[in-house]
């Protein structure tokens, strides 16, 4: 069933009125019909599920009507907040992409000594907003429950601030670490408890420098392993996500 995110306080007698790209994409894309189902869920972030019917179009606008609400179950019990590299050329489009289908709560881009890509100005804003419309539109696809927020570009020190006031624990992917035991990571991994906040940092190309490591543990994060292999910028934070998945939906 098709999903959308709407403002829901504007909803009127079971009626909700849908406009702009979400008329577009439903009547010209889609080529919905009246008495096909869709699924609404708020803008707010509060997760419910609504079930509406296509009564009418009018007026470059969909008329629909709640059929019924429940409850959502789409979403990883413990936050995930992901502090990525930047990497260069288009990899943060499919990071962004990925993640959120895997269920990544919000998304940090942050500038560490190897990223190569140097944002500023105008270009620095649309990309971030770029970011944000592909967040959503994974949001949609997978039928997630809330459009993750793709944060401000921030520098290595404002990120570990952000995490420490954020979230509890803030965990460091680092490759050193498959050198040694993993019962360290499993242990960290199997402590969080639903309603928990993680926060995770993944370095760009190259990794991360030694000093942004010592900065991180310093600020109270762990280190942590994700295997024996070495992984790409790309594919880290999914490999986390996939534990995590493992680790509360798999039972």
């Amino acid at each position: 069933m098709t999903q959308i995110f709407a403002d829901l306080s504007s909803m009127q007698d079971s009626m909700l009125t849908i406009c702009g790209e979400d008329y577009n994409h439903i009547k010209n894309v889609l080529r919905m019909h009246p008495g096909e189902k869709l699924t609404v869920r708020g803008t707010d972030g509060s997760g419910e599920e609504y079930v509406f019917e296509i009564v009418s179009f009018s007026d470059n606008q969909v008329n629909c009507r709640l059929l019924s609400v429940k409850e959502s179950e789409v979403e990883l019990p413990v936050r995930v907040m992901l502090f990525q590299g930047l990497p260069k050329a288009d990899k943060m489009d499919f990071i962004v992409q990925k993640t959120v289908e895997m269920g990544v709560t919000e998304i940090v881009p942050v500038e560490m000594h190897r990223s190569i890509v140097k944002l500023a100005g105008d270009k620095r804003r649309k990309r971030v907003e770029r970011w944000q419309s592909i967040a959503e539109a994974a949001a949609k696809q997978s039928r997630r429950a809330i459009i993750p927020q793709v944060h401000e570009i921030m520098t290595y020190k404002e990120a570990l601030r952000f995490a420490a006031s954020a979230a509890d624990p803030v965990l460091v992917p680092y490759e050193v670490m498959a050198e040694q035991s993993s019962s360290g990571t499993r242990t960290l991994l199997e402590a969080l408890k639903p309603g928990q906040t993680a926060a995770v940092f993944v370095g760009p190309e190259g990794g991360f420098e030694g000093s942004e490591v010592d900065a991180a543990i310093g600020s109270g994060a762990k280190t942590i392993s994700l295997g024996r292999r070495i992984l790409r910028t790309e594919t880290a934070a999914m490999a986390f996500l996939a534990f995590l998945i493992y680790r509360f939906e798999l039972d």
